[in-house]
């Protein structure tokens, strides 16, 4: 049943704001509870919003009319369960690499939004200097394990994918959106570095520009953190920390941007590719450009043309 009661005194406070997370959410199939909305609403727009718009139901918000949303996230809820625990132990095998500072869950998985064919995002943090190396191990060694979503996969269920390596010199994220924004404030640390934590949110303090929940939302996403200690990186390190690491970085990248720049799905229109030694980011089909574009003709939809996001990127 709709709870009109409790939808308007959320409104009441936050006006289009409430709004706007709300659209944004539905092109993602995704209902939102409030303490969601507190954390992840987007900065406070001017006016207020058609009282008509939006409905609540289960302690879930949602745009009018589309209450079928809530069985869809409790059963996609359900599904992301599994798949965390299948994460944690990937994540458990990449404490053997050296390099690996830092890993962030990341997209639908810590949203709890996965479906059967999802497979487990990463945003992992890596050793200036050694990103090439870090990334080259975690690859063979999930790989070899059968735990990897190779390039090309349409589908890799359960799978992780390695697709975004930053470093601990270089942990701006440049690219700022609506879409961005959302993704990185919902990042949660399945290994701790506090200090590097800390050093991740204030280099991304652009975020709060959007999200003024931010940076709350990263210190109080739930996720279970695992024990990172482990001799074996120790020692690893402590040879590659040496002229033959910088040797066996560099043979990575060659090998790597060789093959990086030989794959067509790297100038795909619309993806998010991009291959140095401070960030490895491989998203040829990044949804973006599909979610913003969706975003915007729902906002048009409901007259509110002035919360529209620009999709032209640089």
């Amino acid at each position: 049943m709709v709870n009109r009661q409790e939808y308007d005194i959320t409104m009441s406070i936050t006006g289009k704001s409430i709004l706007k997370t709300i659209v944004y959410y539905d092109c993602l199939d995704y209902p939102l509870t409030k303490e969601e909305l507190e954390f992840f609403s987007f900065k406070n727009e001017n006016g207020p919003a058609k009282d008509d718009l939006i409905e609540s139901a289960g302690g879930f918000y949602f745009l009018k009319g589309r209450g079928k949303l809530l069985k869809i996230r409790k059963e996609r809820n359900e599904l992301a369960k599994n798949k965390w625990k299948k994460a944690l132990r990937a994540v458990r095998l990449l404490r053997f690499i050296p390099y690996i500072r830092l890993v962030f869950g990341s997209g639908s998985l810590v949203l709890g939004n996965t479906n059967k064919e999802s497979d487990l995002d990463f945003l992992i943090i890596a050793k200036h200097g050694r990103i090439w190396t870090a990334r080259s191990l975690a690859v063979f060694l999930l790989n070899f394990l059968g735990l990897l979503r190779r390039r090309g996969q349409i589908t890799a269920p359960d799978r992780v994918c390695l697709n975004h390596f930053i470093t601990d010199k270089s942990l701006h994220i440049p690219r700022k959106s609506i879409y961005t924004a959302q993704l990185y404030a919902r990042l949660a640390p399945v290994t701790r570095d506090e200090k590097l934590i800390d050093e991740f949110i204030k280099a991304n303090s652009w975020i709060s520009n959007y999200i003024p929940g931010w940076p709350e939302c990263v210190k109080n996403q739930k996720a279970n953190v695992i024990n990172y200690n482990s001799n074996i990186r120790s020692f690893l390190e402590k040879i590659l920390d040496t002229k033959f690491g910088d040797w066996v970085e560099a043979v990575f990248r060659k090998y790597n941007l060789h093959r990086i720049k030989n794959y067509h799905l790297t100038y795909k229109s619309g993806g998010r590719v991009k291959a140095d030694d401070d960030s490895l980011e491989f998203h040829p089909d990044s949804p973006e450009l599909i979610i913003l574009e969706k975003y915007n003709q729902k906002m048009i939809g409901l007259g509110f043309e002035d919360l529209t996001e620009d999709t032209s990127f640089d």
